[in-house]
């Protein structure tokens, strides 16, 4: 029997941390001591209980079975993709890479998995600051920020994360040298924030702008694949996306034919080509 089957409630596939479900019932209780004292101030102890519980929530993932994947590290929404230049925390020697910049909610859940099955070279976690509840932007300064790089098969993909700087936002649970396994749990982001995903030049990109994103499920890359994006694109000529080419050869006289010998069967747009470099060459000849 499937485990799903087993389960009286398969549809519950998530939960709360056992210290965030602590933490908001400490802030209901200051609250209902707020309240004791003025009314109005139960609102504050009360928000913060909610904010307690969302940062305290996770949920379970199943990651694809897709040979070389990436997926994305956390639930979130694809800002933009393209080439950036690497941190130097994450120590890679491939500089630029092709960046995907993911937002989150701080109603996102809070788990941070893994992006491929490979090993954890380096992870540095940095605290922010206290005056900084959310991170607004993901360059701003005094956000509490992670930096994990990862290796499979000689590629490698970084992840950095950023969230506010206000309580404990950032924890990652591996160290340098553990074996990842995709999708798997690797840390754990609270309250939402940035994260950026890099990978190697040549990889193929399957994320866009605007795509919503599941932690741990969601594939956004493969790796040792060529890449579907190119950077730059370059533009199309006027007369290319008119005129149709025809291939040159050292025969290429005898595939030109008069009008009068033209096959009227031909696409048109082929046939008005050849008859128009027939009657270039008749010119020059004259």
């Amino acid at each position: 029997m499937d485990d799903l089957e087993r389960k009286s409630t398969p549809w519950l596939n998530g939960g709360f941390d056992v210290e965030g479900i602590a933490a908001a019932l400490a802030a209901l209780l200051v609250a209902l001591l707020l309240g004791w004292i003025w009314a109005p101030l139960f609102w504050i102890g009360f928000a913060a209980a909610v904010a307690a519980l969302f940062a305290a929530r996770w949920a379970n993932r199943t990651p694809p079975e897709v040979a070389n994947g990436v997926v994305a590290p956390v639930d979130g929404m694809v800002v933009s993709v393209g080439l950036a230049e690497v941190p130097p925390e994450l120590r890679l020697d491939q500089k630029p890479m092709t960046r995907i910049r993911i937002s989150s909610a701080p109603t996102a859940t809070n788990k941070v998995y893994t992006p491929i099955s490979g090993s954890l070279e380096n992870a540095i976690v940095e605290d922010g600051d206290n005056s900084i509840p959310f991170a607004m932007r993901p360059d701003d300064e005094g956000l509490a920020r992670a930096f994990m790089s990862f290796e499979s098969q000689g590629d490698h993909v970084g992840v950095k994360l950023a969230s506010g700087g206000f309580g404990p936002r950032l924890d990652i649970d591996m160290v340098a040298g553990d074996i990842a396994r995709l999708g798997r749990p690797c840390g754990t982001r609270r309250l939402g924030g940035w994260c950026d995903v890099f990978l190697p030049a040549h990889a193929a990109v399957t994320a866009w702008p605007g795509q919503s994103l599941v932690g741990g499920e969601t594939v956004i890359g493969r790796l040792g694949a060529e890449s579907e994006i190119r950077y730059p694109v370059a533009e199309a000529k006027e007369e290319d996306a008119f005129e149709p080419k025809v291939e040159e050869a050292e025969d290429m006289d005898d595939d030109y034919l008069s009008p009068d010998e033209a096959d009227m069967s031909e696409d048109p747009a082929v046939l008005f080509a050849r008859l128009r470099e027939a009657a270039r060459r008749s010119e020059e000849g004259d």
